[in-house]
């Protein structure tokens, strides 16, 4: 009876080590562009109706097929309602005067964040004129109903995600694909003095934290190395554990 026993502790052990080797594998692998979901050309809502969130960052970056808005709660740690409206003009209306607001673009975005408020000094009048986002102000900050604006060159689709870690609301705005660009290799003076640790606004919009230092090309291949030798040790300790219980 022990023998039989130890033998299905230790094959369900070599189990579970196998299955953790390839999760902790499946966390380092970058996940697939495609994960973050499709564009669609329809009115967005989400968040959680209790909770609060108060704004601190709005960052605006071009990427390759979009251009994407971040706006930041980094003292919550879920998201707070929001509605998030297309329409065919550039005109707004502020919250509670009633002021028109004209943007530059011909189309628009309207973001609303219900049981919200904004940090003093947080950005609320932006021109960074991208493909897409042509401007981006605040409407609204109002009895903790806070609002944005975004111009729009052409009335795209868009794509939203909730982000947590700080948390974050992004909305991307679709854009044809950025054309190759031919440019010349730097020269090597100009390569040295580049600092790479240093945050760019891309890098910010994109995640809400500075570039991380960049993985080696070859990084899929050692993580299959990894697996492979995880299989194998895995595989010779099954045949130890079957020799010993014949035993």
């Amino acid at each position: 009876m022990f023998p039989s026993l130890r033998r299905h502790v230790r094959l369900t052990l070599g189990a579970l080590a196998l299955t953790a080797g390839a999760l902790t594998l499946t966390g380092i692998l970058p996940a697939s562009a495609d994960s973050v979901g499709a564009f669609t050309c329809a009115d967005q809502t989400g968040g959680v109706a209790a909770v609060s969130g108060t704004v601190y960052d709005v960052r605006v970056a071009h990427h390759d097929g979009y251009d994407r808005l971040v706006i930041g709660f980094p003292t919550t740690n879920s998201m707070p309602e929001y509605q998030i409206n297309r329409q065919t003009t550039a005109h707004f209306v502020r919250d509670a005067s009633g002021q028109p607001v004209t943007l530059s673009g011909s189309a628009g975005i309207r973001v609303v964040l219900r049981n919200a408020d904004t940090v003093s000094g947080a950005p609320s009048d932006l021109k960074p004129n991208l493909p897409e986002i042509r401007a981006v102000a605040q409407i609204g900050d109002f009895e903790r109903v806070v609002g944005y604006g975004v111009g729009l060159s052409t009335p795209a689709c868009i794509r939203v995600l909730e982000l947590s870690g700080p948390t974050r609301l992004v909305i991307d705005v679709q854009t044809a694909a950025d054309a190759p660009a031919a440019t010349a290799a730097p020269s090597p003076s100009v390569a040295a003095s580049t600092d790479a640790s240093q945050p760019t606004t891309s890098d910010l919009a994109a995640t809400g934290h500075p570039a991380q230092p960049a993985q080696p090309a070859n990084s899929a291949m050692i993580a299959a190395l990894i697996l492979g030798l995880l299989a194998v040790t895995a595989g010779l300790a099954i045949a130890g554990i079957r020799r010993f219980a014949r035993k």
